[in-house]
């Protein structure tokens, strides 16, 4: 049932080569140590405690992620990054067993990799989880890897699965960027390596989903980014989720609604196959200074001049059909009819 950690190979001296920040690991690690040292026979952790933006376990939310996952396929690889120790893998993973037990899947079989870049936390879920990944069916199987999400991935990372999660992977980088990010960019620096990794190791040919779970309700550049044709958002909310709901409206600072919980939100991010991430613009407003009738949205191929037709926009606003088309680009879902 493929239940070890893969360690990353080392060079040769007994060390693991540095792939993110070594204080940013180094964090991670102290973090889940806390927890583990923390937790005690008699006052165990509770899986809340354990979790970021809401629980892993609410049916609501595993029902919703199962039905964006990609139905054509059936056999399923789902790659979780940033999993830290959380138990969202091996709790959508036991649902969708359970539906396919009671006829409810038309998937033959399952493959789950749940990755994070601290090997405690890795080796925490790994022990949590040694019995529930033992008594797996045997064509279900999950494993723990570690994967430095911002780094030049491995071969056999690209073009390798149907559907990424990120529970709380893209928030962090947003929240750090909030902290450290100097200049005007309207795009979060850490967020490009992200995105185009997330589109090199998901699958071509088979509308391959990233789903993103945040408390966030825009996330720009994701919205943005070159490498989906089409990105959906769900929100979730608290009246339907309850106490699953673990962030609160701090950012709130009305004292009658800012310990209230906030929603949740589900992003569905389909991979764009046309975009090449070592050759193309990331983001759908980068590389637009100007605009002419030449100009192409690279999603559906549509110039500008196709796009305002035989409307003379000198004498309606240059200004206005521009932005228009600055619009069309961002939201533009592939097709010629959108």
């Amino acid at each position: 049932h493929g239940w070890s950690v893969m360690m990353i190979a080392s060079n040769g001296k007994g060390q693991v080569p540095a792939k993110q920040n070594d204080k940013t690991i180094d964090f991670w690690d102290d973090f889940y140590k806390d927890l583990d040292s923390n937790s005690t026979e008699e006052q165990p952790s509770s899986n809340n405690d354990l979790e970021w933006i809401v629980s892993s376990d609410k049916p609501v939310v595993l029902d919703k992620l199962s039905r964006l996952l990609p139905v054509r396929r059936p056999s399923m690889r789902i790659l979780e990054i940033g999993c830290g120790v959380s138990a969202l893998s091996r709790s959508l993973l036991e649902r969708m067993v359970r539906h396919q037990e009671d006829g409810k899947s038309s998937h033959l079989s399952y493959e789950f990799v749940s990755t994070d870049v601290s090997l405690v936390c890795l080796e925490h879920n790994l022990v949590r989880d040694a019995t529930f990944i033992a008594a797996l069916p045997d064509a279900a199987s999950l494993t723990y890897s570690e994967l430095n999400v911002l780094k030049e991935l491995p071969a056999c990372q690209l073009h390798k699965y149907d559907a990424i999660l990120d529970k709380g992977t893209c928030d962090t980088f947003l929240f750090r960027s909030k902290r450290t990010q100097k200049g005007s960019s309207a795009h979060v620096p850490l967020l490009k390596p992200l995105l185009n990794n997330v589109h090199r190791m998901l699958r071509s040919g088979c509308e391959a989903k990233y789903i993103i779970i945040s408390p966030r309700s825009k996330l720009k550049s994701v919205r943005d980014f070159n490498g989906f044709t089409s990105v959906s958002r769900t929100k979730m909310s608290a009246d339907l989720l309850g106490d699953a709901v673990l962030v609160k409206s701090n950012a709130d600072h009305n004292p009658r609604t800012r310990d209230k919980p906030a929603h949740v939100f589900i992003y569905e991010c389909t991979r764009n196959d046309s975009y090449q991430p070592d050759n193309d613009e990331p983001f759908a407003d980068e590389g637009m200074t100007t605009i002419n009738d030449d100009t192409i949205c690279k999603k559906c191929q549509m110039t500008f001049k196709s796009f305002h037709g035989n409307v003379d926009i000198q004498d309606q606003g240059v200004v206005q059909w521009t932005r228009r088309f600055r619009n069309h680009i961002i939201h533009c879902k592939g097709n010629r009819d959108n």
